[in-house]
């Protein structure tokens, strides 16, 4: 199942509506062996399995993910007092967000207005519809509900399933789709079980809850010793002084309680000359290790579920510590689709970055390329590098170097004033 377009408004910096956009034009001369196709004829659908966000600090591009985030969540998640809104948009304006989705040939397209009710403290749904398309053959959309307000407008259900719909719509804090997803109507299911499977790195965690994330990682990989091989194997590859990963156990507390109350631990093996010459190996914990092999660790089980299973990986920073190639490498997999490929499941990923080693031909296409800029009033816009044209209405060509032009400012995105910076 692969994600198509999230549209949105009013969502943190992003005052008007925006689109991230996994479309991609099949006409253009990029790279086609990247691009994942649905459906057939005229209704067929080509999709990106990468989009890379660039931008200044602070323009926008975390706040791009946070929204999608937001989406995924709202619709997946419970929430406590009957809310479903994971961060307040506080504003008198309503927020907006569209989620279209592509699944068996189905396209899904969803979406729901929302705002914050200042005196009951509480989000209020305003608007709610789900609709499904078949991309195999022609035909009008399928409108599966429309909700307004606590009111079921429109819908396919009848008798006790458009009673229930009702009922769930007369709470205007609860989203429909959650509900009925979480019960696996048949219509809801495929973009509930999506958005359950989103996985994410966005870097707010602080330093101890990495550490214990990655002794829950070190006790499943304890009980799971051919993925810890392969863990291994891939650390080792990009790192030749590193010999090894294994995982140990130590009681948490008596040593006579059971072995199954024990957290694992990695140690971390790495190659170095004793005195008289000789290759002997010493093991260290995750504490003693560079950002760089941590970061590495972090993503390692995210990247290989995703491809394993065909998953959608967001991810703020993609290039935060780690070195150019194994950034570049990481990019590489994803866009590896072939039936042999890397990503023969249809996995997607989208990142943020501000190292530009991937932003040429070779790497991403035009249309995986996003820039979001803001203006002097703090709103953030976004346009892909596909969409964008030079002072003579041209597109960029694809022979051009999308790095050096970006770093020229021709494609916004950077502060300007920067270059004239001084301390």
């Amino acid at each position: 199942m692969l994600l198509k377009e999230f549209t949105f408004k009013n969502c943190y910096s992003f005052k008007d509506t925006a689109t991230l956009s996994m479309v991609a034009n099949y006409n253009m001369k990029d790279n086609v062996n990247f691009v994942i196709k649905h459906g057939d004829g005229d209704n067929a659908v080509y999709l990106n399995p990468v989009l890379a966000i660039y931008g200044s600090n602070a323009g926008g591009k975390t706040n791009m993910l946070q929204a999608l985030l937001d989406a995924v969540k709202n619709i997946s998640e419970k929430r406590m007092h009957n809310t479903p809104f994971m961060f307040p948009y506080y504003s008198d304006d309503a927020f907006l967000h569209r989620l279209a989705v592509v699944h068996d040939d189905i396209e899904y397209e969803y979406e729901y207005t929302a705002r914050f009710n200042t005196i009951l403290d509480k989000f209020e749904v305003l608007k709610e519809s789900l609709q499904k398309h078949d991309l195999r053959i022609k035909g009008e959309k399928i409108i599966i509900f429309v909700r307004e307000g606590e009111t079921i407008i429109n819908s396919i259900y009848k008798g006790t399933e458009y009673d229930f719909l009702k009922m769930i719509a007369s709470n205007k804090n609860i989203l429909v789709m959650r509900h009925a997803g979480e019960l696996g109507w048949n219509d809801f299911k495929p973009l509930y079980q999506w958005c359950s499977n989103v996985m994410y790195e966005m870097y707010t965690q602080g330093e101890e809850d990495r550490h214990e994330s990655l002794k829950e990682y070190a006790s499943m990989l304890h009980l799971d010793k051919e993925n810890l091989l392969r863990f291994s194997d891939f650390m080792t590859k990009l790192d030749p002084a590193l010999y090894g990963i294994s995982t140990f156990t130590r009681p948490r507390g008596d040593t006579t309680e059971s072995k199954t109350n024990e957290k694992a631990n990695f140690a971390i093996w790495h190659n170095y000359r004793d005195a008289d010459g000789s290759i002997e190996q010493a093991g260290f914990g995750t504490r003693a290790e560079s950002n760089g092999t941590i970061k590495l660790m972090e993503i390692y089980p995210i990247i290989k579920r995703a491809l394993d299973e065909g998953k959608l990986f967001i991810c703020d920073e993609l290039d935060k510590f780690l070195h150019p190639l194994i950034f570049k490498r990481i990019v590489e997999m994803f866009n590896d689709t072939d039936e042999n490929g890397m990503n023969k499941k249809g996995a997607q990923l989208i990142f943020t970055a501000h190292n530009t080693v991937v932003v040429n031909r070779e790497d991403l296409r035009r249309d995986e390329i996003c820039f979001v800029d803001k203006d002097e009033y703090g709103e953030s816009i976004t346009k892909r590098l596909s969409e964008i044209t030079d002072e003579k209405g041209n597109k960029i060509r694809l022979d051009a170097r999308y790095d050096v032009l970006y770093m020229n400012g021709n494609f916004g995105a950077i502060p300007e004033a920067i270059r004239n910076a001084t301390v």
